[in-house]
């Protein structure tokens, strides 16, 4: 489960920033369908996270991995909706992207 959690991150990651490289170039952004799909992606990872979490039982100071990728999630919902003006989406999937890219680092660091 830890591989498979791996290697969807890191998919998971390269479309988050696609989505972010689409949003920035395109005048009216991001289609939606592509935004809530990486949405509903991260909130999917969240679980696979949890149940490896679960059965890989890491060590107590293995913490900060999970804390950045909730709140880069948590970031995504609030900041990245169809509501929110360009720049607010934009800083939204940056923000997210930073922090996913940090907290895959702490895991495999």
């Amino acid at each position: 489960m830890v591989v498979f959690h791996m290697i969807y991150g890191f998919l998971l990651i390269l479309l988050d920033i696609l989505v972010t490289i689409w949003e920035l170039s395109s005048r009216n952004g991001a289609p939606r369908g592509l935004r809530g799909a990486a949405i509903g992606l991260m909130d999917l990872q969240i679980i696979i996270g949890i149940i490896t979490w679960i059965t890989a039982r890491p060590a107590a100071s293995f913490v900060w991995h999970p804390i950045f990728m909730v709140v880069a999630i948590i970031i995504a919902h609030i900041f990245t909706g169809s509501r929110r003006k360009k720049t607010s989406r934009v800083t939204g999937w940056i923000v997210t992207d930073v922090l996913l890219i940090l907290g895959a680092s702490l895991f495999h660091g």
